[in-house]
């Protein structure tokens, strides 16, 4: 198994403290986040939490895409599945690895869903106007948004609003998987 590392932040916010005319000690006091674990941070020796990176990015002016992101004139961008984020369902019988980059979720998210047997992921309503599209690529599914219900099998494509209750039921006695697009429409 190739083993992929995590983007070197530390240089760019060295870069960017310096572009700013920033001493460690006053961006740690504009960012909240301590002068040790900045310094931590810059050598390379730790990676920081999505919430540190955010809180660093604020206080210098820019995205946290700017600080994480790779190489802007990439044709081709990559996320490698063994990279990708991971959050599970409250009950842990819902397992979501996010396919989107971290500067794409004011108006898509991308999941790839395992879902343990009979698992089910309940969600509160999403921001207004939000749709979610699924496609199952094994099992079967029952998906639930407001008060209407409808089963997919392998290669079935449900389109939902998501700004109402909803739910993901794995209705199989095996895991069962199924890619997941969450859409924000401004």
């Amino acid at each position: 198994m190739e083993l992929h590392k995590p983007p070197s932040v530390g240089k760019k916010i060295l870069h960017l403290r310096k572009e700013k005319n920033l001493s460690m000690d006053e961006l740690s006091k504009q960012s909240s986040v301590s002068k040790s674990m900045l310094s931590q941070i810059e050598q390379g020796k730790t990676n920081p939490t999505v919430m540190t990176v955010w809180k660093i990015s604020r206080a210098l002016g820019v995205t946290i895409e700017k600080i994480i992101g790779g190489d802007n004139n990439l044709q081709i961008e990559v996320i490698r599945h063994n990279d990708a984020p991971i959050i599970y369902s409250k009950d842990k019988s819902f397992l979501f690895r996010i396919n989107s980059p971290i500067y794409m979720t004011d108006s898509l998210e991308l999941y790839y869903i395992t879902a343990k047997p009979h698992g089910i992921n309940k969600s509160e309503p999403h921001f207004k106007g939000a749709e979610e599209y699924i496609t199952v690529l094994s099992g079967k599914f029952r998906i639930t948004a407001g008060s209407y219900s409808s089963i997919l099998s392998i290669g079935d494509t449900a389109k939902y609003k998501a700004d109402q209750e909803h739910s993901i039921e794995n209705i199989t006695d095996r895991n069962a998987n199924a890619f997941l697009v969450v859409w924000f429409p401004k």
